[in-house]
């Protein structure tokens, strides 16, 4: 079957100023390596309002093309307040004019993706229950796919209030869509893109441990930056080379050739990275409370109905 997903990666960075306070280090530097190399795509775009200024930006610069864009403020006269919300307008608007897959810069690609692009858009779910939704923190689509411009039509329901409707037309919406309209999307199980999970327990699994994480399954692993920052932050070569995790040895043959101390700013010891026993408690109870309210039936009422 011909392929209809271009082999284009698209990612965004810099949608504020400041960064979200994550500069662009060595895991998106991992992330963006490893997608050139197991992907092997025509062309990389990375969009960005204000540019990063690292050496690990200046670093992989030859291997992409960068654009300054306008980040969008609003959509259908809907305020896009977080810049996270503002990016996730940019990607749906470039793959609905180009196709290819748009990646997080804290994805990390382990296999070709060759096999899904004859599909007219290609999702993940989210977590092992299947309320939770579609991510997308990765999506594969042809251009105008009939599912991507339904999602981009949805936004005149948008309300990014805060934390209490923060993932709704991310991650909740595509998982409605996606139900009423199946034909237009190829939905993978959770452990093709988002696993291990974002939960506490599964984050120091991957940053903090060796034990086998299963991969056979799995195209990517999104390491969810939000939650393992304190392991990312300022990491270095030479840490990578001297620590044994899951991750430090998936990150090690994309900075095999570069100095110990490339990068390298105000030093973190990796125990102080580690998260206390009260707070993976604390992570695991609140875990259980998000399981218990995926498993209701999802509210898809703000939802228009065509």
């Amino acid at each position: 079957m011909a392929d209809r997903i271009p082999k284009i990666l698209h990612f965004c960075f810099g949608m504020t100023a400041d960064f979200g306070g994550k500069p662009f280090g060595l895991a998106h530097y991992v992330s963006i390596r490893s997608a050139i190399e197991r992907i092997k795509p025509d062309d990389v775009f990375v969009y960005f309002q204000y540019e990063p200024d690292t050496v690990w930006w200046k670093e992989i610069q030859p291997q992409v093309t960068a654009l300054k864009i306008d980040a969008p403020i609003s959509i259908f006269g809907n305020s896009l307040r977080h810049p996270a919300h503002r990016a996730d307008v940019v990607r749906l608007e470039k793959l609905i004019a180009h196709g290819g897959i748009y990646l997080d810069c804290d994805v990390l690609v382990q296999r070709s993706f060759d096999d899904l692009l004859s599909h007219s858009v290609v999702l993940g779910q989210q977590g092992k229950i299947a309320n939770f939704g579609l991510a997308n923190a990765i999506i594969l689509a042809e251009p105008n796919a009939p599912f991507l411009l339904r999602w981009h039509k949805e936004y005149r329901t948008f309300r990014g209030d805060g934390d209490r409707h923060w993932d709704e037309h991310s991650v909740v919406l595509p998982l409605h869509l996606s139900r009423r309209f199946p034909q237009e999307v190829n939905v993978l199980p959770f452990d093709a893109f988002f696993y291990p999970l974002w939960t506490a327990a599964h984050v120091d699994w991957v940053f903090n441990s060796i034990q086998p994480i299963d991969l056979s399954r799995t195209y990517a692993n999104h390491f969810w930056e939000s939650r393992s920052w304190r392991y990312i932050d300022r990491l270095t070569p030479g840490d990578v080379r001297s620590i044994d995790t899951n991750f430090h040895r998936w990150a090690r043959p994309y900075v095999a050739d570069l100095a110990d101390d490339f990068g390298a700013s105000a030093p973190m010891p990796f125990a102080s990275r580690r998260p206390s026993r009260a707070f993976l408690l604390r992570e695991r109870a609140l875990q259980w409370l998000r399981d218990q309210k995926a498993r209701l039936p999802l509210d898809v009422s703000r939802f228009s109905s065509d």
